[in-house]
């Protein structure tokens, strides 16, 4: 994980762009009304860890 750390003392890569992640995709794909509905570990008020 250092060697990650060390890349960014001089600054940031150029980076920009769309990124989407695994679970709001598949709640796209299958047109849930809530994204708790397809995420695995979902977290509300009851339940804050896996």
């Amino acid at each position: 994980y250092e060697e990650y750390l060390q890349t960014f003392r001089h600054g940031m890569p150029p980076h920009g762009g769309f990124a989407i992640g695994l679970e709001r995709w598949t709640a796209r794909l299958v047109e849930a009304e809530n994204i708790r509905e397809v995420t695995l570990f979902p977290r509300d008020l009851h339940r804050l860890a896996p």
